[in-house]
């Protein structure tokens, strides 16, 4: 493999890393460090990757990273030379399709339950129309309060990751996906495709996060500030926690034997040529 090539929001992106150092860089400053503080850097190194390409966005949806991962293999810019990382965020954070354009529901679930004032309010104001903005915002209140449902969420989730596996396995590339801090699939499951789905290339297979394997350290030093996860309604990994979540893949992917399939054909590529000359 020549490259890594993740994609996710800020948890990919390596937000919280170090956040003394953060608050004093530009933005264009913020992202190298954090790129060069997060788990795809410390995963490239432990695989012996020479490159990475960190595609983790602050605030990303998961629509929008399943739209780069398309465009990029589509227009030839992620190829079977590149492993891909796939790092899923809050299903929340999508645009809803029965709420006008540009309006979601939340930053993720502890957010909406911690702080739902703060996501009735409209994300995109219509014009100068306060009187629709008013309407919108109880809307949005009656919305999350008696029409919310994950049924949505569990198909579109579903059809995301069965359609890029098909996608990596079309284009002979190698990937792992996994889940950063909310499930993509949440039970009771109507319309359950989870048959349709491998999931011995999901890292926890659809049951596990990483902020659950990092709650379960117990630790205050692996978190943005120092203190659990469960005490703030945004609380990033620490380099340190970066660090674990890169460990925990690297051993899911030799146990899985990920790229075991793509090393024997290079030394059957190399074993051939020696043969023939």
């Amino acid at each position: 493999m020549n490259r890594l090539v993740s994609y996710g929001c800020s948890w990919t992106e390596g937000e919280g890393a170090d956040v003394s150092i953060e608050s004093t860089l530009s933005p264009n400053e913020k992202r190298i460090f954090r790129n060069e503080n997060s788990w795809p850097k410390f995963l490239s190194d432990k695989l012996n990757i020479p490159k990475y390409l960190n595609r983790g966005i602050s605030g990303n949806s998961n629509r929008k990273m399943f739209n780069d991962i398309v465009k990029d293999i589509e227009n030839g810019n992620v190829t079977s030379d590149d492993f891909v990382c796939v790092m899923f965020s809050s299903s929340l954070r999508d645009y809803v399709p029965y709420l006008p354009d540009g309006e979601w529901i939340s930053w993720s679930v502890k957010h909406l339950l911690e702080t739902p004032d703060r996501f009735y309010n409209s994300y995109d104001e219509h014009g100068v129309s306060s009187k629709f903005n008013n309407f919108l915002t109880k809307y949005k209140k009656f919305f999350v309060t008696e029409l919310f449902t994950q049924d949505y969420y569990n198909i579109t989730n579903q059809n995301y990751i069965i359609f890029l596996q098909k996608l990596f396995r079309h284009y002979n590339i190698k990937y792992v996906m996994m889940e950063s801090f909310e499930k993509m699939v949440q039970p009771p499951l109507k319309n359950d495709f989870t048959n349709q789905i491998d999931k011995s290339t999901i890292y926890g297979g659809l049951n596990f996060t990483f902020r659950e394997l990092l709650n379960m350290t117990n630790r205050k030093d692996i978190w943005e500030h120092l203190e659990r996860h469960d005490t703030r309604a945004t609380q990033h990994p620490n380099k340190e926690g970066y660090t674990i979540i890169a460990s925990e893949l690297y051993s899911f992917i030799k146990e899985n034997k990920i790229l075991c399939l793509k090393i024997r054909f290079i030394i059957l590529r190399i074993y051939i040529l020696e043969i023939c000359k």
